[in-house]
Protein backbone atom coordinates (compact mmCIF):
# COMPACT_ATOMS: atom_id res chain seq x y z
CA UNK A 1 0.00 0.00 0.00
CA UNK A 2 3.14 2.42 0.37
CA UNK A 3 4.44 2.24 -2.99
CA UNK A 4 1.17 3.05 -4.43
CA UNK A 5 0.49 6.11 -2.08
CA UNK A 6 3.95 7.01 -3.02
CA UNK A 7 2.73 6.61 -6.72
CA UNK A 8 0.03 8.95 -6.25
CA UNK A 9 1.59 11.68 -5.03
CA UNK A 10 4.03 11.72 -7.43
CA UNK A 11 1.09 11.92 -10.35
CA UNK A 12 -0.26 15.07 -8.16
CA UNK A 13 2.67 16.71 -8.32
CA UNK A 14 2.98 16.16 -12.25
CA UNK A 15 -0.37 16.93 -12.26
CA UNK A 16 0.44 20.01 -10.64
CA UNK A 17 3.29 20.53 -12.68
CA UNK A 18 1.61 20.11 -15.33
CA UNK A 19 -1.40 22.37 -14.75
CA UNK A 20 1.11 25.61 -13.83
CA UNK A 21 2.96 25.11 -17.31
CA UNK A 22 -0.28 24.36 -19.16
CA UNK A 23 -1.66 28.15 -17.27
CA UNK A 24 1.43 29.61 -18.13
CA UNK A 25 1.38 28.76 -21.80
CA UNK A 26 -2.15 30.36 -21.86
CA UNK A 27 -1.17 33.95 -20.41
CA UNK A 28 1.95 33.92 -22.50
CA UNK A 29 -0.04 33.39 -25.65
CA UNK A 30 -3.03 36.12 -24.40
CA UNK A 31 -0.11 38.52 -23.92
CA UNK A 32 0.94 37.76 -27.59
CA UNK A 33 -2.33 37.95 -29.12
CA UNK A 34 -3.83 40.74 -27.27
CA UNK A 35 -1.64 43.42 -29.49
CA UNK A 36 -3.46 41.89 -32.57
CA UNK A 37 -6.48 42.58 -31.08
CA UNK A 38 -6.51 46.46 -31.35
CA UNK A 39 -9.62 47.77 -30.43
CA UNK A 40 -8.12 51.83 -30.75
CA UNK A 41 -6.96 51.43 -34.33
CA UNK A 42 -8.17 53.16 -37.56
CA UNK A 43 -10.14 51.51 -39.42
CA UNK A 44 -12.10 52.69 -43.14
CA UNK A 45 -15.47 50.70 -43.80
CA UNK A 46 -16.54 50.32 -47.39
CA UNK A 47 -20.29 50.23 -47.66
CA UNK A 48 -20.81 48.83 -51.03
CA UNK A 49 -23.51 47.32 -52.76
CA UNK A 50 -23.40 44.79 -55.61
CA UNK A 51 -25.53 46.33 -58.00
CA UNK A 52 -23.10 49.71 -57.48
CA UNK A 53 -21.64 50.58 -60.65
CA UNK A 54 -19.33 53.20 -58.76
CA UNK A 55 -18.64 50.06 -56.44
CA UNK A 56 -17.65 48.33 -59.22
CA UNK A 57 -15.27 50.72 -60.27
CA UNK A 58 -13.66 51.88 -57.30
CA UNK A 59 -13.22 47.49 -56.44
CA UNK A 60 -11.43 47.86 -60.16
CA UNK A 61 -9.74 50.96 -59.91
CA UNK A 62 -8.70 51.40 -56.18
CA UNK A 63 -9.65 48.02 -54.13
CA UNK A 64 -7.61 45.45 -55.84
CA UNK A 65 -4.43 46.98 -54.47
CA UNK A 66 -5.57 49.32 -51.98
CA UNK A 67 -4.26 46.86 -48.77
CA UNK A 68 -0.77 47.05 -50.59
CA UNK A 69 -0.13 50.86 -50.67
CA UNK A 70 0.97 52.91 -47.44
CA UNK A 71 -2.56 54.15 -46.86
CA UNK A 72 -3.88 50.61 -47.03
CA UNK A 73 -1.56 49.88 -43.88
CA UNK A 74 -2.51 52.69 -41.68
CA UNK A 75 -6.24 52.87 -42.54
CA UNK A 76 -7.25 49.03 -43.13
CA UNK A 77 -10.24 48.89 -45.25
CA UNK A 78 -13.06 46.33 -44.37
CA UNK A 79 -15.76 45.56 -47.08
CA UNK A 80 -19.28 45.41 -45.11
CA UNK A 81 -22.52 45.04 -47.27
CA UNK A 82 -24.98 48.22 -47.42
CA UNK A 83 -27.67 45.14 -46.59
CA UNK A 84 -25.74 43.98 -43.77
CA UNK A 85 -24.86 47.13 -42.13
CA UNK A 86 -28.71 48.38 -42.46
CA UNK A 87 -29.53 45.22 -41.03
CA UNK A 88 -26.64 45.62 -37.95
CA UNK A 89 -25.13 42.41 -38.76
CA UNK A 90 -21.77 43.27 -39.03
CA UNK A 91 -19.86 42.96 -35.91
CA UNK A 92 -18.71 47.08 -37.18
CA UNK A 93 -22.67 47.88 -36.75
CA UNK A 94 -22.47 48.72 -33.37
CA UNK A 95 -19.71 51.58 -33.66
CA UNK A 96 -21.24 55.09 -33.31
CA UNK A 97 -21.64 56.64 -36.89
CA UNK A 98 -24.35 58.19 -38.93
CA UNK A 99 -26.48 56.55 -41.46
CA UNK A 100 -25.91 54.87 -44.84
CA UNK A 101 -27.88 55.68 -47.86
CA UNK A 102 -25.59 56.23 -50.62
CA UNK A 103 -23.39 53.29 -52.11
CA UNK A 104 -20.49 53.46 -51.98
CA UNK A 105 -19.54 55.10 -48.33
CA UNK A 106 -16.38 55.24 -46.32
CA UNK A 107 -16.36 55.52 -43.10
CA UNK A 108 -13.13 56.45 -40.87
CA UNK A 109 -13.33 54.81 -37.47
CA UNK A 110 -10.93 55.50 -34.06
CA UNK A 111 -12.14 53.85 -31.64
CA UNK A 112 -15.52 52.40 -32.54
CA UNK A 113 -16.54 55.95 -34.00
CA UNK A 114 -16.64 57.88 -37.04
CA UNK A 115 -14.06 60.19 -37.61
CA UNK A 116 -14.90 61.00 -41.24
CA UNK A 117 -16.74 59.98 -44.72
CA UNK A 118 -16.11 59.61 -47.99
CA UNK A 119 -19.96 59.65 -49.85
CA UNK A 120 -19.70 58.22 -53.75
CA UNK A 121 -16.54 57.62 -55.89
CA UNK A 122 -16.02 59.13 -58.90
CA UNK A 123 -12.19 57.91 -59.69
CA UNK A 124 -8.98 57.10 -58.11
CA UNK A 125 -7.26 60.74 -58.06
CA UNK A 126 -9.99 62.25 -55.71
CA UNK A 127 -10.47 58.99 -54.05
CA UNK A 128 -6.61 59.64 -52.18
CA UNK A 129 -7.01 62.91 -52.09
CA UNK A 130 -10.00 62.34 -49.75
CA UNK A 131 -7.78 59.64 -47.75
CA UNK A 132 -4.79 61.82 -47.21
CA UNK A 133 -7.22 64.74 -45.97
CA UNK A 134 -8.49 61.54 -43.85
CA UNK A 135 -5.53 60.74 -42.55
CA UNK A 136 -4.62 64.11 -41.24
CA UNK A 137 -8.22 64.40 -39.32
CA UNK A 138 -7.59 61.56 -37.90
CA UNK A 139 -4.16 62.90 -36.49
CA UNK A 140 -5.61 66.04 -35.42
CA UNK A 141 -9.22 65.01 -34.19
CA UNK A 142 -11.92 66.47 -35.89
CA UNK A 143 -14.57 68.89 -34.41
CA UNK A 144 -17.29 67.03 -36.34
CA UNK A 145 -17.60 64.70 -38.77
CA UNK A 146 -16.82 65.67 -42.29
CA UNK A 147 -19.27 64.56 -45.10
CA UNK A 148 -17.11 65.74 -48.18
CA UNK A 149 -17.53 64.25 -51.19
CA UNK A 150 -14.54 63.23 -53.60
Amino acid sequence: MTGSKYKSRGMQRHRKSFARSFHYAALVLILILVPAIDVSSNELLYIYAADCAACQQFDAEVLTHYQETEEGRRLPMIKISLANWQASTHSKSICQTQPVNVTPTFIALKNCAEQDRITGYSQAELFWMAIARIEESLKTGPTSVNTHKP
